[in-house]
């Protein structure tokens, strides 16, 4: 997955849990330079909260991209983000890009993760 599906968030009750992987495609071509895992892409546990979405950073994932289930603007930004760092202090999912650039560790058309 490049970006939470709407439907999981939608769905999800007060108190509710779902556990994000959110991945790259990098490290999976063949002419691919070597990545390490924590660059790939990571798991999130996300818990809604009326009206918000927690998120808490849980540990880095790679999983084989899935073909039709790619989002390429917010893999660049999952991409960029994992190469910048600091996903442990993600706290926020939001679903809009209201929340101002240096508060976001990843932000993307309609969704963004937040360090508040």
């Amino acid at each position: 997955m490049t970006r939470p599906a709407d439907a999981w968030l939608d769905r999800l009750a007060e108190g509710g849990r779902l556990i994000l992987p959110l991945t790259s495609n990098k490290g999976f071509m063949h002419n691919d330079p070597p990545v390490p895992i924590a660059r790939r892409g990571a798991f999130f546990r996300i818990e809604r909260r009326m009206p918000e979405f927690h998120a808490t950073w849980i540990s880095p994932v790679a999983i084989i991209p899935c073909e039709n289930e790619r989002d390429e603007v917010s893999e660049a930004a999952l991409a960029a983000a994992l190469v910048n760092g600091r996903w442990q202090d993600v706290a926020r999912l939001y679903r809009h890009n209201d929340i101002p650039r240096d508060r976001c560790w990843l932000q993307a058309p309609g969704w963004c993760l937040a360090y508040r």
